[in-house]
Formats: C-alpha cells, structure tokens, sequence
C-alpha cells in the first residue's frame, strides 16, 4: 500500500513547480479565448472550440516532462491536427477524412481544408509553450501580467464587452506564476531549503493558496466605490467638446429601496429610482441607413414616483397594420412644418422575450415584411397618437425575430422651432401638462429660474435640456441615502443630484411641464454598438473622417435601454430632446445639405464653444491622469532597474583610488544587495557576527562570504597591502552573488 502511495506521489507531484505552472499558463490564455468570444463577429463557435481542446491537449501532454520535448511537441502537434479534423467534421466544415488519407499523397490537400483553422490551433499551442518559456523568469511575469490587464483594460473601458471577469483571472494567475517563480529561485539558492519543500508541497501551498483565495473573495464582496476622477477617454472626448456615448441606459421597474437589478427593456415603470449592474446580452441587431434612437413605448401620466399610461393612452384608437402600406398620421402632427429623411431599418431580434411594441426610428412610416414575409401582421395595431407599433398579447403568434421598417426621421430646424407660438390648445395638450398636486415648488422654482432668459419654447426646452446636461453627474448607482423627499424628480435634483436615464428623461420633462412645455416620456433603445472598423478604432485615427450618424449594423444589448424626452411645438409637433449627461441624439441632415460644393459655401471663422465646468474637469483629470501614468512609469523604471543606487555605486567606484579602498566599495555594495533580498544587517553587528549569521541561515554562499569577509578584514583593520588580484576576486564573487539573487 506504501509502495503504491508512494509511486502516486512520485508520478503527480515530481517536479510539481512545473505542472502548477503548465495549469496557471493554461488558465491564463484562457482569458483571452473567453475575451474573444465576447467580441462581435470575431469568432466562429468551431473556431473557439478547436482553440479551447488545443490548449487542453498542450496542458495534458506537458504534465509528462520526463518524456523528451522534442516527443512531447510531436505528439501536441499529431493532436491539433485530430482536434481540427474531429470539431470541423462535428459542424459539417468539412467532408469525413479517413486516417489513412493522411498518410497518402492527400495529406497536404487534407490540410489545405482545415484551414484557416488549424492556424488558430497551432498558434494556440504555439502560444501555450511560448508563455510557459516567458514565465520562467520573474520580470517577463511582471511584463506578461501588466500587458495583459492593460490591454483588457482599455478594451473593457472604451467598449459595451465586460472583461473584469478576466481581468481578475489574469491577476489571479499572474500572482501565482510569480511565487512560482521565487520558488524555483530559492530551488537554485537554497537547495536544502527546496529538497524540504519538494517532498512536502504542502506545507507552503496551502497557506499560499489560502491568502490568495481569502483576499480575492473579501475583494468580490467588498461595496463598490463611484470613481473620484474622470477615466482618461472620457475627460480627452470632453475636453474635445464631444460626446461621450455611455452603452448605459434603464428602463427597469424598481422600489425606491430595492436593491440593484440588472438593466434592460422595463413593462412598467410605475416605480423609478434605485441602481442597477450592466447586462450586456445582445438584444437585437439593426441594419439601418441612419443612426437612430430605437423607439419604444411613451407615458403621459406622472405620478411623482415614476411613469403610467394615461386614460387616452388607455383608450387611443388602434388601427390594423398592412404590408408596405403607410401608416396613419397622428393627429397633432397634421400640417406639421418639419422636414424628415427617410431610414430604412432591418431589426433583428436575438432574445427570446415578447416585447410589448415593435422598435424602430421616430416616426414610423410603414412596414414593410415580418421575417422576411410581407404576412403575418395580424397581432400589430398601429397608435397614431403615441406613434407606437403594438404586438396584441393576446396573439398566439410569436414576436417577429425580424422585420424591416421605414421611418421618417424629423430634420431638426432650430431657427425654424423658435418661431413656434407659446400657446398651445389646453384641451388637446392638458395630458401632456399634468403634474401632480404634491409636487413641490421648488421644482417649479427651479423651471422658472433656467428659463427666465428664453425668449421662445424652443429655447426654453434648450435651456433645461442643457441645465440637467451639465449639473448632474451620470452614474448607474446613485447615493439614495441622500434622498428624503417623496417625489422622484424633486428627490433628483435637490438631495441626490445624481442619477441614470430615467432620472434626466423624468427631470426633463416635469420642469418642461412646469413651464408650460407640453410633454411626454419615452423609452426604447439607444442607437447601441456599430460593428464597423471605423466605430471600434475610429478613437485613434482622424475623428472628423467618421460620421457619427452613419448607417450601418448596430448591436443593441440590454444595457443600452434608455429614455428620453419629446417637447411638443405648434406647427411641428413633437421634437426628441436628450437631457441624459454623455448622450447624444443622432442627428438628421438633409441629403442637399450634403452634396454642397465647397465653393459655394463662405468661408466662417470656427466657433470656439464656451469651455464648461465638465470641461475644464475633464481637461485637468486627463493632464493629472497622463502625469500619474508617466510619473508611475518612471518611478517603476528606477525601482526596477536600480538605477539610483547603481549611480551611486559608480560614482563610489570612481572616487576610490586605492585597493583597499575598492574592495571597502565592494562589500558596501554586497551589504545593499543582501538588503533588498531579505539578508539585513542589525546596528550592533560586526561584519563577521553578519557573515555568520548569514552562513547559517543561507549554507550555499558560506564559502563566498568567508572569503569576502577576509579580504575586507585585510583592507580595514590590517596594515598589509591590498593586491589586484583580492580586489579582482571580491568584485567577481559580489557580482556572482547579485545574479544569484
């Protein structure tokens, strides 16, 4: 029974260092395969697949280090193979291969069919025995880990993909990897210390493990803190004087004091407030000729805790959807004065839920077929007055997975809306003005103090879309332990005075409401992801080349549900406001406008916007930011490299000119190499009293400390003569020891 334990023992745990290290290398890349699969369109299934058993396949094989390398890579490489052929047969990429095509002329027409995947599979294992190289040497560890976080960093920050998962991961691995490194240092250090370790791995690993595991998991449940400081593209796009496109937004149904949910499309919300996580599941697809906002649903009624139909909304008059046919036009918007362009949309949904409305740009025109077929409308009803395409919930039909659309998007004229008159018909608008009676007055106040300088509705609603814009901070969970007051908009500006979508929207539209303004709220989405080149890397190239508004295929996930607000003027009807912080409407420009000729347009001074207080925020946090960052580098360069104390020890070089002297420099440079590795010299030791102690505790440089003590002992105290070859030997054996460290 002992024999067998022990040869257990022998097989799993010899040389043990290695194998834990094959297992964190493993777990490392693996990040990254995760990271890609969160990226649109980047990776087939089969591809991620044929990359995951690779890196499993590499793992097995090296946990046999006593078989030659040279074995070991045929093996791995005989395995890539297999796997490719084995997953691309699964998902019918390829014909069957028989085993003995492979050893016939076909073999190189074999692999001429598994590519391009079986270059992801040898660059997997490639990767996979490279890193396990790199880690053996404790910088490159330091180098692989910082590159790494930094590169998943920027990616997490500057996109809708969430990666702190693997960002702690790698953290994770990258801590271990540096043990095991200081590990195989003591191994070569310290062999008697090492022997010890390695028939018991235990001892050492347990309590390793432990820390480690017991850190992170206090750090996974320690309460998240709001960031002090603007993150560096933010503060660079503000310093600009552009806007910064959050893929944040809300629409969920949550009680002032319950806790975070998860953010997404929302069938009430009757109850606004709380915080909520960032859900970044993929809802729909849209190919679009235009940038838009997703228009779902409006509410009329607010009740001072969040929004409800009103009883016309209840009772509007629906009518039935035909294909290609144009759809009625709402009432209030007759003889409107607005111009429009038209934007044809193909939506995609890719969720399984039954949505309440169909979406698409404001204002739809028609639609034109339902999963691709011109049937199948009979559950949609048209709401001329609230512009919505309904889905009856009573249809035993399912939600369209597709559908495409045609809307006339509204050209906003800003001179133009300036003119529209102050009065407006109370009794067709009185929906749009209600306010509740509780509502306190100085809400009211504050309406009257942003507009008291506007001449005209339309600067009205400007001013307020702009107050809220620029004095309230955006944030997925605000501090409700501020708020006192029971109505929700009051509770926003005057106690929390941060907040969502669902904050700024609700904002808007009960100051626009206190003024006079005819309102409503609206929910859907934002205009989500485009998956051009241009959107993703458009940060780093010349910025005036990319049209923000282009057309393109959006991908809209849960986090980018959102709400908004549309202002009602005589003579245009109702005009999209967006007074969320770091949000921009897609703006409409008219194809005229577009195709202008240079020569025909005067030449105009550019305009120098007024730099607001965000601004200037935001320029100070990216000079303080990119100061730190330099400020952190240089300072880890000196640490790193030594740099000061390698000067000095020039310097001390230079000055000494005689033997004794050099060799005295010496061992003041050994005594500064033994402190930064742990070997300290106490105040009331001599030089000999270090050495011994030194030897006793580290029996593997006994032999060059005693030689070092001797000729130093000869320099300081004794009156013969120093010779080349004492310095000579001193200075070698100190560098010796350095390396070794």
């Amino acid at each position: 029974m002992s024999t067998a334990i022990s040869t257990v023992r022998r097989v799993f745990l010899s040389n043990w260092p290695h194998r834990l290290s094959v297992l964190l290398v493993g777990l490392f890349l693996l990040q990254f395969v995760l990271w890609f699969t969160k990226e649109d369109h980047l990776w087939l299934p089969e591809t991620v697949l044929i990359v995951e058993l690779c890196l499993l396949a590499t793992f097995i094989v090296e946990h046999f280090p006593r078989v030659h390398w040279l074995a070991r890579c045929l093996l791995q490489l005989l395995l890539v193979v297999v796997i490719n052929v084995q997953v691309l047969e699964h998902f019918e990429a390829i014909e069957e291969m028989e085993l003995k095509s492979f050893f016939s002329s076909q073999l190189f027409l074999n692999l001429y069919q598994l590519t391009p995947y079986l270059w992801f599979g040898l660059a997997a294992w490639a990767a996979y025995l490279t890193v396990i190289w790199w880690v053996e040497v404790k910088w490159r560890v330091y180098v692989l880990m910082i590159v790494s976080v930094i590169a998943m960093c920027v990616r997490d920050s500057f996109s809708s993909i969430y990666l702190w998962p693997q960002v702690a991961m790698a953290v994770c691995c990258g801590l271990f990897l540096l043990i095991l490194s200081h590990f195989q240092q003591l191994r070569k250090n310290d062999p008697t210390a090492w022997s010890y370790m390695a028939d018991y791995p235990a001892s050492i690993a347990v309590p390793v493990i432990s820390l480690i595991s017991l850190t992170v998991l206090v750090g996974s449940f320690m309460p998240e803190v709001g960031p002090l400081v603007t993150d560096p593209y933010t503060a660079w796009r503000t310093y600009r004087g552009e806007a910064v496109n959050f893929t944040t937004g809300k629409g969920v149904e949550v009680a002032t004091a319950a806790g975070d949910t998860s953010s997404g499309y929302s069938r009430s919300d009757a109850a606004l407030g709380s915080g909520f996580q960032f859900d970044f599941t993929p809802v729909m697809t849209v190919d679009t000729s235009h940038r838009s906002y997703w228009r779902g649903e409006t509410r009329a009624l607010y009740t001072g805790r969040g929004w409800d139909s009103s009883e016309s909304d209840r009772r509007a008059s629906l009518s039935s959807v035909r294909p290609d046919t144009v759809l009625a036009e709402d009432p209030r918007s007759a003889g409107s004065k607005m111009k429009t362009i038209e934007v044809k949309q193909t939506v995609n949904i890719l969720s399984e839920d039954k949505y309440p409305v169909l979406f698409g740009a404001y204002d739809i025109e028609k639609i034109v077929d339902i999963n691709g077929e011109r049937a199948g409308f009979e559950p949609l009803r048209w709401a001329a007055s609230q512009s919505e395409l309904r889905v009856s919930p009573q249809s035993s039909l399912p939600y369209p997975k597709a559908y495409t659309l045609i809307s006339q998007m509204p050209i906003i004229d800003e001179e133009g809306l300036r003119t529209a008159p102050d009065a407006v018909s109370r009794g067709d608008m009185n929906e749009f003005l209600q306010l509740p009676e509780q509502l306190p007055g100085r809400v009211r106040q504050l309406a009257a103090e942003i507009t008291k300088s506007a001449a005209n509705p339309y600067d009205k609603a400007k001013a307020i879309e702009k107050y809220l814009r620029e004095n309230y901070p955006y944030t997925n969970k605000p501090d409700l332990t501020k708020g006192r007051s029971r109505d929700f908009v009051d509770r926003f500006l005057f106690e929390i005075k941060e907040g969502y979508c669902d904050y700024y929207s609700s904002a808007m539209a009960v100051l626009s409401r206190s003024v006079g303004l005819p309102t409503r709220w609206v929910k859907g989405y934002a205009s989500g992801q485009s998956v051009t080149m241009d959107e993703m890397f458009g940060m780093f190239g010349d910025q005036e080349l990319v049209d923000p508004d282009a057309g393109g295929v959006y991908t809209v996930r849960n986090a980018d549900a959102h709400s908004w607000v549309e202002v009602y003027f005589s003579g245009w009807g109702w005009v999209p406001f967006e007074p969320t912080s770091g949000f921009a409407l897609p703006r409409a420009v008219q194809v005229e406008e577009l195709s202008l000729e240079t020569s025909t347009v005067p030449e105009a001074a550019p305009a120098v916007p007024e730099e607001t207080g965000m601004a200037r925020h935001g320029r100070t946090a990216a000079i303080a930011a990119a100061l730190a960052v330099a400020a952190a580098a240089v300072a880890f360069a000196v640490w790193k490299l030594q740099l000061i104390e390698l000067l000095q020890e020039k310097l001390e070089r230079r000055r000494a000119s005689l033997l004794k002297q050099k060799v005295i420099i010496e061992c003041e440079r050994l005594l500064r190499i033994c402190r930064r590795n742990g070997y300290t010299r106490h105040e009331h030791e001599t030089m000999r009293e270090t050495v011994r102690r030194w030897s006793q505790e580290s029996k593997w440089m006994r032999a060059d400390l005693e030689h070092i003590l001797t000729v130093f002992e000869k320099a300081k105290y004794s009156k013969e003569e120093i010779t080349e070859e004492d310095w000579q030997s001193t200075a070698s054996i100190v560098e010796k020891l350095r390396s070794q460290f």
